[in-house]
């Protein structure tokens, strides 16, 4: 499987190649389009080989040093002659890498799932692992090299405390964790959770962010950086930080938690006797794993892009609904003026005019089909549904150009990381473009759950049926998320993605959830509702028990008022919304 790269994962590896290939002399320098890999020769017989295939991203170190007369020499990129490494380095806030040798230097990006590397010469690109077109730059043979850049806030050194709690004020609730990523230097998708995991206090997550932050600008000063595993489900991700997680183990180097990743997946480079052999899958991914991840990128931006014009347009068609019509208080006197002067207005006309209340005339169009009663009827009808339009159009209104924001982010997301089930949820799911989850099978499976959006921005899902309280509870939870259920009330199973086995949710969270298990269930209409949690390990099916029918264990109880609002806030604020 495939790691990941940010910022701070970028800047660590640059230290410590920096450490180990500085002032070394490079004998070949090798590009391999086929397998999207990068192989260095140095001197001593120490080799390095960096796969930038979609599935893989890892740099492994071996001292297999290839020889070149055995070569057939049919890869790009080859150094004129030997150079020497003069600096590896990153570039504050981004990734990616400049290896400055004599007389060329080679740049690795890491930006995108689409990784590429680049040999270039006094700024124009002499070979490109993949040339092609990336975000308006030609990555082409003989084209200048434009850097990607970034412009995120403070990259140079972190907020300070006023600084942050500025930011946090002025930046609402459910946009704090899409808006960290993406204006604050050094954080990412990877260490977001961590910075938030303490909950949504922002002294709290000012002093993680604060802990994290490198102090762009800094040269690597000769001593080895930390390096972690993190287990991310069925992959290991190497890190330059534990980020809370008990279960992360320390190791001496990145590249040294590179490899344990690399053969946790199964994962290795080509031999040199299979350097210009056939792609095989037994590599690190085949051509054919390459282009299918390659469509399903495209289908998935292009599921994005309908549902963010679907979003759109209901976002105009709601700023119609509010600004087109008269003000209900205009129509409601209206009606009232026709009632006081019914007695003086033929039936069959089509627009009078009155003395209003105020003594101003008002003209009011009239239909010349119907009498003065059924007309002033008409006027109070019209005025309702006006005051009902500015009383909720406005709520909705804001939370469709939520939405926008929340896909457009989406768009963004999977430039960088490349397609996720949560990106494929935000989608409208894989059906939505014509792609099945379980391509083996190529079938649409509907999931037995609702999903919800919380303050947080944390999943909450809400079994459908009996048999949907089920397969949510056992088949798509984790054993530390979060269980919940109306007590002593019929009603659907929910649960609060959570996952993190020492930490409780915040009770903001906790709240919504609770909500959301209210709404769903025969208590709704109450006053005040008992919601019963505890972690999903602690829920146990009895043998021959009637679908839904579950014992749970260690249980707390949480009392919330029911506020269907509220959940239909969630709801449209989720991956299930239109």
């Amino acid at each position: 499987m495939a790691i990941r790269y940010d910022a701070l994962v970028t800047r660590t590896l640059a230290a410590e190649l920096n450490l180990l290939l500085g002032q070394r002399t490079v004998e070949e320098l090798h590009f391999d389009p086929a397998r999207r890999l990068v192989r260095l020769v140095c001197d001593g017989d120490d080799e390095f080989v960096w796969l930038l295939h979609p599935s893989a991203g890892h740099l492994l170190r071996s001292r297999s040093r290839l020889s070149i007369g055995r070569r057939r020499n049919r890869g790009r990129g080859l150094l004129p002659s030997a150079g020497r490494v003069t600096a590896v380095r990153a570039h504050p806030d981004e990734r990616r890498l400049t290896f400055e040798m004599e007389p060329l230097s080679m740049v690795v990006e890491l930006h995108t799932n689409q990784w590429n590397a680049l040999l270039l010469e006094e700024g124009t690109i002499r070979a490109a692992l993949w040339a092609r077109h990336a975000g308006g730059r030609a990555l082409f043979v003989n084209a200048p090299y434009v850097d990607p850049g970034g412009n995120r806030r403070w990259c140079a050194e972190p907020p300070s405390r006023a600084e942050w709690t500025d930011w946090w004020q002025q930046t609402p609730d459910v946009d704090r964790f899409t808006r960290l990523v993406r204006d604050v230097a050094w954080t990412s998708r990877l260490n977001a959770g961590f910075l938030f995991a303490g909950g949504p206090d922002p002294a709290v997550v000012h002093t993680r962010l604060v802990g994290i932050h490198p102090g762009a600008g800094e040269e690597p000063d000769g001593a080895r950086p930390s390096a972690w595993l993190l287990r991310r489900g069925s992959e290991l991700q190497p890190y330059p930080h534990s980020l809370g997680e008990p279960e992360a183990r320390q190791l001496a180097t990145l590249l040294e938690a590179m490899e344990e990743s690399a053969a946790d997946a199964g994962i290795a480079a080509p031999g040199a006797e299979d350097l210009d052999g056939p792609v095989t899958a037994g590599a690190f991914g085949d051509d054919r794993r390459g282009r299918a991840r390659d469509d399903e990128i495209e289908s998935l931006q292009s599921a994005l892009r309908n549902r963010v014009a679907r979003v759109r347009k209901r976002v105009a068609a709601l700023e119609r609904q509010l600004s087109d019509g008269r003000p209900s208080g205009e129509l409601r006197e209206a009606g009232q003026l026709l009632l006081a002067h019914k007695s003086a207005i033929a039936r069959g006309a089509r627009r009078v005019d009155l003395p209003g209340f105020d003594g101003a005339e008002r003209s009011i169009e009239l239909d010349p089909s119907l009498d003065v009663v059924a007309n002033a009827e008409r006027c109070f009808q019209q005025a309702r549904r006006r005051e009902r339009a500015e009383r909720e159009v406005p709520g909705r209104l804001d939370r469709s150009r939520g939405r926008v924001q929340v896909l457009e982010e989406a768009l963004r997301r999977l430039a960088t990381e490349g397609p996720t089930e949560e990106l494929w949820g935000l989608a409208g799911g894989r059906e939505a473009a014509g792609l099945s989850a379980n391509r083996a099978e190529d079938r649409a499976v509907s999931l037995p759950y609702r999903r919800l959006l919380s303050r947080g921005g944390h999943e909450i899902r809400v079994g459908r049926s009996a048999r949907g309280n089920d397969d949510l509870t056992f088949r798509h939870s984790s054993p530390d998320d979060i269980w919940l259920h109306a007590r002593q009330a019929p009603g659907a199973h929910v649960i609060l993605r959570w996952g993190r086995k020492e930490q409780n949710p915040p009770e903001a969270e906790l709240r919504d959830a609770a909500l959301a298990a209210a709404e769903y269930s025969d208590a709704r209409s109450s006053g005040m509702v008992p919601v019963d949690w505890t972690r999903r390990k602690y829920v146990r099916k009895p043998r021959k028990s009637p679908p839904g029918a579950v014992i749970p264990d260690r249980v707390q109880t949480i009392f919330v008022e029911p506020d269907p609002g509220r959940v239909r806030e969630m709801k449209e604020a989720g991956p299930d919304a239109p």
